[in-house]
């Protein structure tokens, strides 16, 4: 057991929570002492958790000072990259997947492919999920490196299954095979479900499905992934034929299906109209698979549920197979840093086994060795999460920076209309061509500013 890791675990276990977000070293410093700005996100206990892993790290390196700098808030996006701007970031900036490129393109990172392979570097085949790891990469080079990270899957109530007959989905399960099932789940007042020719669509007391009713893009992504359809070229500079591409007007259409022509999914109107959303749907039972395309966030909340049997699965395949989106936070180093070596030797401790052996308490961590241990590949619930580390594809906004405000937001926009009442109305087709316009023109714009 090596020294590092000995010290992180013992922190982990014994130590009492640290009021303050300035850790000092434990040990004794030699030399001269070299004071950290660490970006950080953390909030309620996982303040003390980052505090237990900076103890840890002061303890090895006692001539290291880590100051941890709160940055929350709907805002926090516009603070770093004012900072970065104004040469005035914390030397590891914190970053979500999708504001890589901005911060990248602000001149905000250093790559970080010296210091993999520098003396104090490391292999990362040999501790990373691949597909993980790759996101935290810009133009092919690695700029940072995830604390954590989050998947999609299905939440299912394992009662309604049960009673009408059904075996919980497993990996290989299709959106056909969804479509069945729900229309199976689906019940109206008498009891019928929606394959029943008494069956009534304006008097359904229990959904087969959810959608995404609030324009929340990134679930959608995973979704459209699986049917072959991205939104942006490769080489990040158009959206016409891809957003809008024969594979995307399948999909969008396949998806409004569930709602207008199926009768097996709630309207984005019904769910906006019921107060606590789909979350709070799928806890009263009023649908079967639900809280569609998210992350491991819920469990305490189900659990905490009376009367709800409720279970995970993994999202299905659809024409190009089984494809999803990740959701991901992590550090790069701040391009201006006058400690870049000290920096690296953070930026390690809090994305490797040391930091990761205290986050994985609470998150995904992209260390496979403390994942399978700490988690447990065959756990029925964290284990569908491990596994669909495997099926990540490239995020789309990875390939432009303006992707958020020329993609993204208008088309979580238009899924919105879409789904709500009235939305079985609109030409899809012509509704993408529309979007792809005026994306590419947001993205033109922008580039020339």
């Amino acid at each position: 057991m090596s020294r590092k890791w000995l010290l992180a675990l013992l922190v982990c276990i014994v130590s009492i929570p640290f009021l303050a977000i300035n850790v000092q070293a434990q040990g004794e410093c030699t030399g001269d002492t070299v004071t950290l700005r660490l970006d950080d996100w953390s909030s309620g206990d996982r303040v003390e958790y980052m505090n237990q892993v900076l103890a840890a790290f002061t303890a090895e390196y006692p001539c290291i000072s880590v100051v941890a700098e709160p940055n929350i808030g709907d805002d926090q996006n516009t603070r770093r990259l004012t900072m970065i701007a104004s040469g005035t970031a914390p030397d590891l900036i914190a970053t979500g997947e999708s504001w890589i490129p901005l911060y990248a393109e602000a001149g905000g990172f250093l790559d970080l492919t010296p210091f993999l392979s520098g003396e104090e570097g490391f292999d990362p085949a040999e501790i990373f999920y691949e597909g993980v790891f790759n996101q935290g990469f810009y133009k092919g080079s690695p700029v940072a490196i995830a604390k954590d990270y989050s998947v999609n899957s299905f939440y299912v109530n394992r009662a309604h299954f049960a009673a009408a007959g059904i075996e919980l989905p497993s990996e290989g399960w299709t959106y056909d095979d969804l479509l069945d099932i729900a229309m199976q789940l689906t019940l109206d007042s008498s009891g019928n479900n929606a394959t029943s020719p008494d069956f009534n669509p304006d008097d359904v007391v229990q959904w087969g499905v959810d959608i995404i009713n609030d324009g929340w893009w990134r679930g959608y992504q995973s979704y459209l992934y699986s049917w072959g359809a991205h939104t942006i070229s490769d080489d990040g500079t158009t959206t016409t034929g891809y957003l809008n591409s024969d594979a995307a007007v399948e999909a969008w259409e396949w998806y409004r299906d569930l709602v207008f022509t199926h009768h097996v999914a709630p309207s984005a109107t019904v769910i906006g109209g019921t107060e606590g959303g789909r979350v709070q749907m799928f806890q009263d039972g009023k649908i079967s698979i639900g809280v569609t395309f998210h992350g491991p966030w819920w469990q305490d909340v189900f659990n905490d549920t009376p009367n709800l049997d409720w279970g995970v699965v993994p999202i299905p395949s659809g024409p190009a197979g089984h494809r999803s989106a990740v959701m991901w936070m992590g550090w790069g180093i701040n391009a201006k840093t006058e400690h870049p070596e000290e920096s690296w030797l953070l930026l390690k401790w809090l994305t490797t086994e040391p930091g990761q052996r205290v986050f994985a308490l609470k998150a995904l961590s992209a260390d496979r060795a403390v994942s399978e241990e700490l988690q447990r590949v065959d756990d029925p619930y964290w284990g569908v999460y491990v596994a669909e580390a495997q099926y990540l594809d490239q995020l789309d906004e990875q390939l432009n920076p303006n992707y958020g405000a020329c993609v993204f937001t208008p088309s979580g926009d238009l899924l919105v209309r879409v789904l709500s009442d009235g939305g079985d109305s609109l030409d899809i087709k012509a509704e993408l061509d529309a979007l792809a316009a005026e994306a590419d023109a947001c993205l033109a714009e922008a580039a020339s500013a």
